[in-house]
């Protein structure tokens, strides 16, 4: 049985969010959102990297790269964050960390979860009450979208190659589902429902199955979600179970075979 990495990357789309310090604010005003994205601008020129998505909150941001080398991403942000401190903590006349952690990420898999990422992104100022509309808010790549006018996001890469996970532009733009969403690592506690319904919908679809009972007795199936579920998407045995309304001990049959094969 093969081996499978729990933090590889399998896809070349990357869902990336950056947050401040304790949560405090780091872009107080729209000045140092654009200086946030002009360092951004700067230095993703040299690299093979393609802002699909992007939203600047006060106190984090979200962007949804595409990649050829995961290396560049890591590097990328590191520059960006790291530029952005220096000019920040000498603006504020402060020292010290700007942004928790290095960065958070997720990568994207199915055309479900990618139009639901986009909307995401799209929603965050919608969510935290400071506009009605995604288009109302500037800072976001919504209106580059609606306009077709790119002015860090790459519409070229977009219009060519999300067809491949049968996106379109139209259904991206669909403001009356951007309620439908998952809430995407912004506190350790985050609720994975949606993204676990976005995962066994494409994976029932892929196989023309009509109800999550083919999948339960199917040994096939039922094996290959949970491997995926626990091993590339980095779910608990304990949600596995819940999302499949399957005993843990079958969960963890499954999962130990795996991890106990000498092969892996």
């Amino acid at each position: 049985m093969p081996r499978y990495a729990r933090k590889q990357i399998l896809s070349n789309l990357i869902h990336v969010m950056i947050q401040g310090i304790n949560k405090e604010y780091i872009f107080n005003d729209e000045m140092e959102i654009k200086i946030s994205l002009k360092y951004l601008r700067e230095k993703i020129q040299d690299t093979n990297i393609k802002v699909i998505a992007y939203c600047m909150m006060n106190n984090h941001a979200h962007f949804l790269f595409y990649f050829e080398d995961i290396n560049e991403v890591s590097k990328l942000m590191k520059q960006v964050n790291t530029r952005y401190a220096i000019f920040y903590n000498k603006r504020k006349n402060r020292c010290g960390f700007v942004f928790r952690n290095r960065f958070k990420s997720e990568e994207i898999q199915t055309h479900s979860h990618l139009v639901t990422c986009i909307k995401y992104i799209h929603n965050n100022p919608v969510k935290a009450e400071m506009c009605k509309k995604a288009s109302e808010y500037k800072y976001s790549s919504y209106n580059e979208y609606k306009r077709k006018r790119g002015i860090l996001v790459d519409l070229k890469y977009i219009e060519e190659n999300l067809k491949k996970f049968d996106v379109t532009i139209e259904s991206i733009l669909n403001e009356k589902a951007t309620n439908e969403l998952y809430r995407f690592m912004e506190d350790d506690d985050s609720d994975k429902s949606i993204f676990q319904d976005c995962i066994l919908k494409d994976y029932m679809k892929k196989y023309k199955l009509n109800d999550i009972t083919e999948i339960k007795e199917n040994k096939k199936f039922l094996n290959e979600i949970v491997i995926i579920m626990y091993f590339k998407y980095n779910f608990s045995k304990q949600e596995i179970s819940n999302m499949l309304n399957t005993s843990r001990q079958r969960i963890y049959k499954i999962i130990n075979n795996v991890e106990d094969c000498p092969k892996c």
